[in-house]
């Protein structure tokens, strides 16, 4: 399972491109719905990591940011920043590096999200999915497991709890490197998606004869 780091943004890619040009060292920005949008930095440069920059982008564009790191899926950790403060965190396996710390997730608290609904919101299976207990069949019983196997999961149900469609989604799991090293997976996102390429990083579609969406 690959890691990512993204940042969910309830404001249009227009809106917040000129901010994330002046904040992120490097990365991609692309069109999240109407009202969203997506930032996919370059966790390389120094930083440049979801976490260090989802205060400035709060502080500079009034919007409030939610940065989602998922790493090896093994653990899934949400930070909800407003106004360069951090409002709200969360953990699905805090015990995972720390011995000492629970293993039951922290900061399981549905409300903290509700900022970045973009439709009608499912209040159990979001409260459900920060709990890490499955609701759906598939991931109840995996391998022997109980639980959520993939903490790329437990992403995918907060999103899709919060009304974000598929496409919104599976975007939002996107990494930098993902984009950078297989543009040709960008095509399969809907015409008209709208990507901004931030700082340093290079054009993504340079092995490509064709770009499919609309960069700047």
């Amino acid at each position: 399972m690959t890691t990512y780091g993204t940042m969910l943004i309830p404001a249009p890619l227009e809106q917040a491109a000129p901010v994330l040009r002046a904040v992120c060292a490097a990365g991609y920005a692309t069109t999240a719905g109407p009202e969203f949008c997506l930032a996919h930095p370059d966790r390389s440069v120094e930083e440049n990591s979801v976490f260090a920059l989802a205060g400035p982008i709060s502080a500079e564009l009034g919007a409030p940011v939610l940065a989602a790191f998922q790493y090896d899926g093994d653990r899934l950790e949400l930070e909800v920043w407003r106004d360069g403060v951090l409002a709200h965190r969360y953990d699905s396996w805090p015990g995972r590096d720390d011995e000492d710390a629970d293993e039951v997730p922290v900061g399981a608290d549905p409300a903290a999200f509700l900022d970045f609904a973009a439709g009608p919101v499912d209040s159990h299976r979001l409260a459900s999915a920060l709990a890490d207990i499955p609701i759906d069949a598939e991931d109840k019983d995996v391998d022997g497991d109980p639980g959520y196997v993939w903490a790329q999961s437990l992403h995918w149900d907060v999103l899709s709890a919060l009304g974000h469609p598929d496409q919104t989604i599976r975007r939002a799991q996107w990494d930098y490197f993902h984009m950078r090293g297989a543009p040709q997976a960008l095509s399969e996102v809907p015409a008209g998606t709208e990507l901004v390429v931030l700082g340093t990083a290079e054009h993504p579609f340079q092995s490509l004869t064709r770009a499919p969406q609309q960069v700047r």
